[in-house]
């Protein structure tokens, strides 16, 4: 029917209307009208909420209602309103009213949330076996009833709308859809080059600030922080938009283990009221992110409320899990990086150390007239903390040194090094006791209370093959005779480095042909099984009694020993320094 005849309809209607009079077949006929009226509302090009508020006022005029609302369905069984007319202020934006009638129903005591909003009469519109919309009318004028005639009316009415309130439904979840995946494309464009910026630094700081200005540009929020889990719990690393007095500096101890809880990004106000939660309240934050390392919460980072004031949705969330992801692994990137620049300083260090130890060995030994010497010396780490020396003295006089340094690795090395210059700048100036008590005096002076050395120190005149010595603290050094007999040499004073004050006494002895004096390092004697026994000073005397042939020869022999001894155990658990003299 075109426009200008349901014009001349209309105006007939009127006129009868106004004269008191409409026959039934008018009566049919306006309401034909508005159907049609409707029909071409509903697809028209207006937006969606404009289509809906022309539709409720077409039917509330051929009705003849002062008020009427149109609530169309959301998720699961709610209904928004989408349309209002003529009611109370106060009318829910949202209602869930159960089990809905096919037909139009007085709401009354089923649904008293639509009673109360005075209205007569709702008009579920349905599509299929669904329910999408409900239309609520009003009381009529003057006290009209709805009639048999109205509900066909709107019969006819719901059947009309269906597919339009349908179509409008699937446009605007289509259009919500469309500007989710916008927001999510936009997001991933966000984090590709967030992503990009954050692996190409290894700079912590400037890590940190690009994380804070990225969510902070993102969310549009004012404040950001970021805290690190550290020794005293969740400590403040980064933070942007507050004032010191807002931020605190680090959260509660007990907030570390209430953050191992938060396994997702979340809203603060959603938190469980505990010292976490106060502090980020305090400090007006209004989203937290959870740095997650494996299955262990490495640090939070803090966002305050956006601008806008909207609040923060899952798509935030999303966002907010895939940055805190990023952030993480850019973290732990730079901190493994100074952790392999630590490492390469150390090893350089090391190298150095290694260099300066195989200096201070003796590059051979010494041939002296009736003596045969062996050495050998085995770090357990790169750096050992041992130390033995030969060194000539005047009147073809040597003394010969064996040490073990407290601890290990490059300490113990630098140690060892002030004694290797020590002892070659003042041997054979003195008598040997008097040498050590010098000695003990410079090491008190100079090395911390906790460090010392255990050290035996001899000097031999070849020529009467005599030997005065002075142990302080060292293993006893085992002398097998000729016959067999096993003699421990004892004399002397405490270890070096600890009392400034200590007396030493110096020991002597002579050595006859074919006797062998061997001195080792606690690293011979505590060498543990696989029984996890000690290979003794016992073992290292019976296997020298066994030992035949050159001194070195001696020396392959206890060390084979000590090697059967801890297999099949790795290795040796100290360093291992033998020396070995025989008189021939």
């Amino acid at each position: 029917m075109s426009a200008p005849v349901v014009f001349q309809y209309q105006q007939a209607l009127d006129e009868f209307r106004r004269e008191g009079r409409e026959p039934p077949l008018l009566k049919r006929m306006s309401e034909l009208i508005s159907l049609l009226d409707l029909t071409a509302t509903l697809n028209s090009t207006l937006s969606s909420r404009d289509v809906l508020d022309a539709a409720l006022l077409i039917v509330m005029g051929e009705l003849q209602v002062a008020r009427g609302v149109l609530y169309v369905r959301g998720d699961g069984e709610r209904f928004h309103r989408r349309s209002i007319r003529g009611l109370p202020q106060g009318a829910p934006d949202d209602i869930e009213v159960g089990d809905i009638p096919a037909e139009p129903y007085d709401p009354g005591a089923s649904h008293p949330v639509l009673s109360d909003l005075g209205l007569a009469l709702v008009c579920p519109v349905r599509k299929g076996e669904r329910t999408i919309a409900l239309l609520g009318l009003g009381p009529r004028a003057e006290n009209q009833a709805f009639g048999p005639e109205e509900t066909g009316f709107l019969k006819s009415l719901a059947a009309c709308a269906a597919t339009p309130i349908e179509n409008g439904l699937m446009y605007d979840e289509l259009h919500r859809v469309n500007q989710s995946l916008s927001v999510k494309v936009f997001q991933l464009h966000n984090l590709f080059d967030i992503g990009r910026e954050l692996t190409s630094s290894l700079d912590e700081e400037t890590i940190k600030s690009l994380v804070i200005t990225t969510v902070m540009g993102h969310f549009l929020a004012s404040r950001a922080a970021l805290y690190l889990l550290g020794p005293n719990g969740l400590e403040l690393a980064h933070v942007r938009g507050l004032r010191p007095d807002e931020a605190p500096v680090g959260l509660a101890a007990e907030a570390s283990g209430q953050a191992a809880e938060v396994r997702g990004p979340c809203r603060v106000g959603d938190l469980p009221d505990c010292p976490l939660r106060e502090g980020l309240e305090k400090a007006r934050f209004g989203l937290v992110v959870p740095l997650v390392a494996g299955e262990r919460v490495s640090g939070l980072l803090a966002v305050g409320e956006r601008a806008s004031g909207a609040p923060y949705g899952d798509d935030d969330f999303d966002y907010a899990q895939a940055l805190g992801r990023h952030a993480q692994a850019a973290l732990e990137g730079a901190r493994l990086h100074q952790v392999a620049l630590e490492k390469e300083r150390q090893d350089r260090e090391l190298q150095i150390a290694q260099e300066i130890q195989r200096s201070l060995f003796p590059r051979s030994r010494p041939t002296v007239a009736g003596l045969e010497l062996a050495a050998e010396s085995r770090p357990c780490h790169q750096v050992g903390g041992d130390y033995y020396d030969f060194i000539p003295l005047d009147g073809g006089r040597l003394a010969v040194v064996i040490a073990d340094v407290s601890g290990k690795g490059t300490p113990a090395s630098i140690l060892m090094a002030s004694v290797h210059a020590s002892l070659r700048a003042t041997a054979g100036t003195e008598r040997p006791a008097r040498l050590m008590e010098r000695l003990n005096r410079f090491l008190c002076a100079s090395t911390q209370e906790s460090k010392y050395v255990t050290l035996f120190y001899g000097e031999i005149e070849p020529g009467a093959r005599r030997l005065r010595y002075v142990n302080a603290g060292h293993i006893p050094p085992c002398l097998v005779r000729a016959g067999g007999e096993v003699e421990r040499l004892r004399t002397g004073g405490p270890v070096i480095g600890v009392l400034s004050e200590a007396d030493y006494e110096e020991g002597r002895t002579d050595l006859g042909v074919g006797d062998l004096l061997a001195a080792v390092t606690d690293g011979v004697t505590e060498a543990r099984s696989p029984r996890d026994e000690e290979f003794g000073d016992a073992r290292v005397c019976e296997s020298l009694q066994g030992a035949e042939g050159s001194a070195q020869s001696a020396l392959r022999h206890l060390v084979k020993a000590v090697e059967e001894w801890t297999r099949p155990a790795d290795g040796f658990g100290d360093d291992l320094t033998a020396v070995i003299m025989r008189a021939k």
